[in-house]
């Protein structure tokens, strides 16, 4: 039954985000199917939210059945206008993927075994989600708290009166409402709140993080290799952990990947209008990507939007792009991003909200912090939480180095570095050394970013094993 009310619950949204993509993608699709329904469950959850969120606090809506349902209508009208107005060739087109020579019979049978495990891991997952209640600190005293109390009060109520820690506005309502909206609106389909419903909608973000990836595989390699990359992630223990958890950090991941990984399609399409399509679907990703979490506003964002606009001068220097198609590249990202992040950005100054992890940013002090390189060297190479994929990854970025930093792939290895990289700083010379030690926001971070590590791992190893074919050959 909860699993029915949470299907139910993001159904109206997903097909939102469904025609969405379809009108971003207009005449050129690039999408696979599955992909797009994937693709249109994260960004369509995420946008109805914003929207029920801009009603809410302008007072036209409350956090209630009638409420919901209003947004999905602003939401769904236009979209089904616009589609119908274009008179649009069919909705069910999507992008021819690659030729991919037949898989061998071991092949198949190692893909038909892995998959079944794979289902089996997803499927223990989501039994811990559903039958579970809430007791991890962050889930209690965040996600859920904060969405019992938007079910409750029908409203974008900041002061938090109970938890573990009798948190209040400023704190953990600093963060995006995002993922506690979800939990209320689908409180509001039984009409009460249900532990295994709000915290199973999880999982659904974990499996679209998996067809994100052997989509975006499938149309630059073949099948097995695809297939290896949905593997690799869907074999990371801590992915799989926040995965079967009501954190947010696969929630986060689940827009950063298209977000970046659009991009680099976008540098490597084989036509101009493929490159245009690529770039409006970045765009859409990284304007939603803001209103998911703090991180995504403060760490990703910044590095992104540099790669865009190199992207963006390096496209019309090679005279890819003609100066209209650059400029109209460019606006797609800044109109997107304005209109989700200035009323986001707007309600956290009106109301006094940090932009840090639930804590401000400013006023840290300076200093060395002891035992922090340690803390990451274990947490990153030691404990099993990536497997091999961190030394893997090194060894194909100095190995392939020209493939890796000399092509369109220089998307997926400068923005993973820039932001790994980047935040180092914080963690041995600030307080948020904590995050480091007790391993928790640094392994998060990671979580986040695993998606792209696994995309250009696996797009490097189909580069190496060309090499090789070609060597032998």
């Amino acid at each position: 039954m909860n699993i029915l009310t949470i299907l139910l619950g993001v159904l109206p949204a997903t097909l939102i985000g469904w025609l969405l993509v379809r009108v971003v993608e207009g005449r050129t699709p690039v999408l696979l199917q599955i992909e797009r329904i994937a693709l249109g469950f994260v960004l369509g959850l995420t946008l109805t939210m914003f929207t029920a969120f801009v009603l809410n606090i302008t007072g036209l809506i409350a956090f209630a059945a009638v409420g919901f349902a209003i947004a999905d209508a602003v939401l769904l009208i236009p979209l089904i206008a616009i589609l119908a107005w274009r008179r649009q060739p069919s909705l069910f087109r999507s992008a021819v993927p690659p030729p991919s020579p037949p898989l061998p019979p071991w092949v198949k049978g190692l893909a038909v075994i892995l998959g079944i495990w794979i289902v089996a891991k997803i499927a223990a997952g989501a039994f811990i989600l559903l039958a579970t209640p809430a007791y991890f600190d962050d889930v209690y005293n965040n996600w859920n708290m904060r969405g019992k109390l938007f079910f409750e009060t029908e409203a974008l109520t900041l002061e938090i009166p109970a938890g573990n820690e009798g948190e209040s506005a400023g704190g953990v309502s600093s963060y995006p409402p995002t993922v506690p909206m979800v939990k209320a609106m689908l409180s509001t389909i039984p009409g009460e709140w249900r532990e295994g419903v709000v915290s199973g909608v999880h999982i659904l973000w974990y499996i679209a993080i998996l067809v994100l990836l052997y989509g975006s595989l499938r149309r630059r390699s073949n099948t097995a290799v695809a297939l290896l990359g949905t593997y690799i992630f869907a074999s990371l223990p801590l992915p799989l952990v926040h995965g079967s958890t009501a954190y947010a950090d696969i929630f986060l991941a689940a827009h950063l990947l298209p977000a970046v990984a659009f991009l680099f399609h976008a540098l490597s399409s084989d036509s101009v209008e493929e490159c245009l399509t690529h770039m409006r679907l970045s765009a859409l990703c990284t304007a939603l990507l803001v209103f998911t979490k703090n991180e995504a506003l403060v760490l990703h964002l910044p590095p992104l939007l540099l790669l865009v606009l190199i992207s963006i001068l390096w496209l019309r220097k090679q005279n890819a792009l003609t100066g209209k198609q650059a400029l109209t590249a460019l606006a797609w990202y800044v109109v997107s991003i304005a209109m989700i992040a200035i009323p986001w950005i707007a309600f956290k100054f009106a109301h006094g909200l940090p932009f840090g992890n639930a804590k401000s940013i400013s006023g840290l002090s300076i200093a060395w912090q002891e035992g922090v390189a340690y803390a990451i060297w274990i947490n990153t190479f030691f404990e099993g939480n990536w497997n091999l994929l961190p030394p893997l990854l090194i060894l194909l970025l100095i190995a392939l180095r020209k493939e890796a930093f000399r092509t369109p792939l220089v998307i997926l290895s400068a923005f993973f570095l820039i932001v790994y990289l980047g935040q180092m700083p914080l963690y041995f010379f600030t307080g948020i050394s904590t995050e480091a030690l007790k391993q928790t926001g640094y392994a998060r971070g990671l979580v986040q970013l695993m998606p792209i590590a696994v995309l250009l791992t696996t797009l490097l190893l189909h580069e190496k094993a060309g090499k090789w074919t070609v060597s032998s050959g």
